[in-house]
Formats: structure tokens, C-alpha cells, sequence
């Protein structure tokens, strides 16, 4: 079976990225989760509608859900259904099966980063704002575009892990190689 996550690198700056990623994620969601109950709370007991709050929670819903499926494709924890495992075990024509679809993910992550690089710049030409809370739309559409963009990156490590895994036949997890070396085999 594939390994689940992928092999840790102990760089600086990427694990000042896994910490920055994981800030945004709970910043996010705890803004979300706030701002939804303060809504409820001031809507059903008060009888009142607080300006701007439901756009201010988009946005932080925003930023949770597009740095979180980065986040989880680094994990390899996003989802994923695949009964080639189940019918063929492991071996070749899995890995190979595993391998197009790591590729497709990454191409397909590649054409909306596309579509929305060029809403991106379209917004960022006409400067335009949200209706209620006047925030410029760039800064939403540019947490979009990074979180695709990481995304795509970890797809594409994904991808090329799996190619290894394919034309070699080396298992994925560096502790399964170990444990064959230290048995002899």
C-alpha cells in the first residue's frame, strides 16, 4: 500500500511553510467558526443582522478551505477512493494506476490555477472590492491562487514519488527499505 504521507524534509523554510499553513488553518477557521456563531447569536436572540459578517465569513472559510486541501495534499490526507488496490494488490499495474491519476490531479489543479490567474489579474486590473466590507477581491482570489498553487506543487511531488515507485518498484516508505536492508532481502 502507498505510503500515507509523505517523507518529511527537514528544511527551515519548508517547515516555516508547514507552520505558516497550519497558523492560516486555525486562524481561519477559528475566525469562521466565530464570526458564524456571532451571526446566530445577534440574528436569533437579538433580532438583528450584523453588517458584513456573512462576506467576512467567506473569506475566512476561503482561507481555511484553500490552504487546508493544500495542506492535506502535503499530508496525502485528501481524499481519495481507489479499488485498483483492493482488486490488483500491490505491484506494477497499481502503482502505474496511481501514478496517472497523481498526474491528472496535478493537470487538472494546473488548469484552474490557469482560470483563476487570469481572474486574478482581471480583479487586480479593475480593483475590485467586496460589496459590504470593501475589501479588495485580490486578496481573496490571491489566497485562492496560492493555495492551488501549493496544491499543485504537492501534487506534483506526489506524482513524481509515484513515478519512482512505478518504473523502479521502490517502496515508497524509506522505513520498509531499512527493514529489507537490515533482513538481507
Amino acid at each position: 500500500m502507498l505510503q500515507e504521507r509523505q517523507i518529511q524534509i527537514e528544511h527551515p523554510l519548508w517547515q516555516f511553510k508547514l507552520r505558516l499553513m497550519r497558523f492560516v488553518m486555525f486562524a481561519s477557521s477559528i475566525a469562521f467558526t466565530l464570526a458564524v456563531f456571532l451571526q446566530v447569536v445577534a440574528r436569533y436572540v437579538f433580532n438583528y443582522s450584523l453588517f458584513g459578517i456573512e462576506e467576512f465569513a467567506s473569506f475566512a472559510g476561503v482561507s481555511m478551505y484553500f490552504i487546508g486541501a493544500a495542506y492535506a495534499t502535503h499530508e496525502r490526507s485528501h481524499i481519495s477512493a481507489s479499488l485498483i488496490d483492493t482488486f490488483f494488490g500491490e505491484g506494477r499495474l497499481t502503482a502505474a494506476v496511481h501514478t496517472t491519476t497523481k498526474l491528472l490531479a496535478f493537470l487538472l489543479t494546473l488548469y484552474i490555477i490557469n482560470s483563476l490567474f487570469d481572474l486574478f489579474v482581471f480583479t487586480e486590473r479593475m480593483n475590485t472590492k467586496s460589496v459590504e466590507l470593501r475589501l479588495p477581491m485580490v486578496w481573496v482570489y490571491g489566497t485562492m491562487l496560492v493555495g492551488l498553487c501549493l496544491t499543485a506543487f504537492y501534487f506534483f511531488l506526489e506524482f513524481l514519488e509515484s513515478l519512482r515507485v512505478t518504473i523502479w518498484h521502490i517502496p515508497e516508505n524509506p522505513a520498509h527499505r531499512a527493514s529489507k536492508r537490515k533482513n538481507g532481502k
